[in-house]
């Protein structure tokens, strides 16, 4: 029997182990692991010079609907080329608010497909008794997490783009139809954004009567306000048996309110970013880096990292949101989000595997296995197995470069990391057995991205 690929001389590793051996692909599957002298002969053998493959990333958190106003079909292209460009082959994408959820899904993953260069996994926002009643024929479609915006309420309202926001009543009627589905079997659960918006509206017209600008984001958006309202999202998840799954925790303080409540027998799972591992308010700009929550402090950094090696933290995203620079003129007034999609997998494996903080194996269990686990994409997603799609991604863990100034596809111009010497780069990236990206060229000219629903 041929194949249609083979790749040799590689280390394939995965969430539960590094193996010395090939792998072999046919019709976008992974159709055989072993040896590469066992290995079936292939109309295209590729080789891998020695070194490692992992599984396609997973970014569990991308908005490609934003920053409000874009012109969706080029975004998609854009933002999916520069996810492509650093190993990531599916993303899971927050849709813009609508009053009928699935009728909005329909149409975004037909735009999609037209457009997108990777696979797609779709999340939805809560915002109405009307959309809570939605939730069972959303995971039917396969949107398995519906999410609850906290901190987007009065004139924050905007960046979430649904006037009104949500209030305590939502949240928790959202937990307690999530959790009744659970009880049925479904795999369904609720993503939280935590911050408080009440403390922080007082704290900047404080500053604002005061004529002062904060030395950072993270004096107006303090770290009570994020841990008050997580306390609170796992209060409610506990009363309702609801799956939990805090999005992009920035603060020490969650760390051990997580491993309370999972003793106390809450199903929570938490994600935290790759800006919050890394970037604090020591070594970013102020403007340029406003994002909700905001980037902390040194110490959060670490404790971060030491919650992602003990399992207390299962997933590394992004919150990858391609303001450009334009929209970050001033502080106040400077648009919430930044890129990230570009630089997620070359800061973890710099900061985190070169700099001995995680192994390969932990980069791969919270970057790709464990989000498809959560949206319910595995084992198609996230793992090398035979069976699985042959989602790729070669890795040189000695490539030194410095992070560029900009990223090279996605329309934000700027970096947040421009300038670090970054050690370890993804070189190649395959989606469903099909190179899309060779030394940072995406060598496709059409989209092949597909829509893969939650199961």
């Amino acid at each position: 029997m041929s194949v249609d690929t083979k790749i040799v001389n590689c280390t394939l590793v995965d969430h539960n182990g590094t193996y010395k051996a090939g792998i072999a692909i046919d019709k976008g599957k992974v159709v055989a692991i072993a040896a590469d002298e066992a290995l079936p002969p292939a109309a295209e053998t590729i080789d891998g010079k020695g070194k490692k493959v992992i599984p396609g990333l997973v970014d569990a958190h991308v908005h490609l609907e934003y920053p409000p106003g874009v012109e969706p079909s080029t975004n998609i292209q854009m933002e999916t080329r520069a996810c492509a460009a650093a190993g990531c082959t599916t993303i899971a994408h927050l849709l813009a608010p609508a009053d009928d959820i699935l009728e909005k899904a329909r149409n975004f993953v037909g735009l999609y497909e037209a457009n997108g260069f990777v696979d797609l996994a779709l999340s939805a926002r809560m915002y109405t008794r009307e959309n809570i009643k939605q939730i069972r024929s959303l995971c039917d479609f396969g949107i398995l997490g519906v999410k609850l915006l906290l901190p987007y309420k009065g004139s924050e309202a905007v960046w979430a783009g649904r006037v009104g926001g949500i209030d305590d009543g939502i949240v928790y009627l959202t937990l307690k139809t999530v959790g009744e589905l659970s009880k049925e079997g479904y795999n369904a659960f609720v993503r939280v954004h935590c911050e408080n918006p009440e403390i922080f509206f007082k704290l900047k017209e404080e500053f604002e009567e005061q004529g002062i600008e904060p030395s950072s984001w993270n004096h107006v958006r303090p770290r009570v306000c994020e841990e008050e309202s997580m306390r609170k999202c796992l209060f409610l998840a506990a009363a309702t048996s609801c799956p939990l799954y805090i999005v992009h925790m920035t603060v020490k303080e969650g760390v051990a309110l997580v491993n309370q409540a999972r003793a106390d027998g809450v199903n929570v799972a938490a994600e935290t970013c790759v800006q919050y591992l890394t970037l604090n308010t020591d070594n970013v700009d102020k403007v340029l880096s406003k994002i909700n929550p905001p980037i902390r402090e040194p110490q959060d950094n670490e404790a971060l990292w030491e919650a992602l090696k003990d399992g207390t933290l299962q997933v590394v995203a992004t919150d990858h949101a391609p303001v450009p620079r334009a929209l970050k003129k001033e502080f106040w007034s400077a648009t919430v989000g930044i890129p990230g999609a570009e630089m997620l997998l070359p800061v973890m494996l710099s900061e985190g595997v070169n700099g001995g903080r995680i192994s390969l194996e932990k980069l791969v269990e919270v970057c790709c296995y464990n989000p498809a686990k959560l949206f319910g994409l595995a084992p198609r997603k996230g793992t090398l197995a035979v069976g699985t799609d042959a989602d790729l991604v070669v890795v040189d863990l000695e490539k030194r470069a410095e992070a560029p100034a900009e990223p090279r596809y996605s329309k934000a111009d700027y970096s947040l990391f421009a300038g670090r010497e970054i050690v370890g780069w993804p070189v190649m990236t395959m989606l469903r057995g099909q190179v899309i990206m060779q030394d940072g060229d995406i060598t496709v000219a059409e989209a092949g991205g597909k829509f893969i629903p939650g199961r």
